[in-house]
């Protein structure tokens, strides 16, 4: 069996999907504080949250990061020049999934009291950036590019977005709709951010020429 992908095609569902998923929150968040809507229950409205474990967004990020790795995973079989980082980033990006379902950085804020995980977060993206520069110095510029814009969007909204509103939570006003409306921000950049990523991976494969097949065997 064998499948092909359109890398604009796809690039530009993924990107309908988020754009959509941020609407819905918005909306949503709109709704519930401003009683738009004659529905009191937040049931009705979580599932829009983008902010809420078991809402629709935090299902399409984990696919998402999932993708990403896997992604990354397929060009270092096909690269062998570059395997190594590249099977780095999709071990990166499957844990990054597992964390958006599972919330270890979540756990760091239970362990470390004193300091918030943006900073490890922080320190850590820093980190990494800096010692995948001679990878991305060997990809193609478009895709090197694409690359960092996708991983400033991502760490943007991860890290800055959060970071920022602290003070939020800090005044316990994390149930306000002022907040949510950030989230919304928030979860947006760290959308858009893997979109990009997932589209210059796309790219890459075309630009490769590589036919991408899957064989299934008893």
């Amino acid at each position: 069996m064998e499948f092909e992908l359109s890398a604009r095609r796809t690039g530009l569902l993924l990107a309908t999907i988020a754009a959509s998923l941020i609407v819905l929150h918005v909306a949503a968040m709109l709704a519930w504080y401003l009683d738009a809507l004659p529905l009191d229950d937040w049931l009705y409205y979580s599932f829009f949250d983008l902010d809420e474990e078991e809402g629709l967004g935090t299902w399409f990020s984990t696919l998402l990061l999932f993708l990403a790795g896997m992604l990354s995973w397929l060009l270092g079989r096909l690269d062998p020049g570059l395997r190594r980082w590249w099977w780095l980033l999709a071990a990166g990006f499957c844990l990054l999934s597992l964390d958006e379902v599972a919330g270890f950085h979540e756990f760091v804020n239970t362990v470390v009291e004193d300091t918030h995980w943006t900073t490890f977060g922080a320190a850590i993206g820093l980190l990494v950036g800096l010692s995948f520069i001679p990878f991305l110095l060997k990809l193609p510029s478009r895709t090197r590019w694409m690359c960092i814009i996708g991983g400033i969007l991502y760490l943007g909204g991860a890290v800055g977005v959060e970071r920022g509103t602290l003070w939020y939570e800090e005044q316990d006003l994390l149930d306000t709709l002022e907040y949510n409306l950030w989230n919304a921000l928030e979860e947006g950049l760290e959308m858009g951010g893997i979109v990009v990523y997932v589209y210059a991976l796309l790219e890459r494969l075309a630009d490769a020429g590589k036919r991408v097949g899957v064989v299934v065997n008893r």
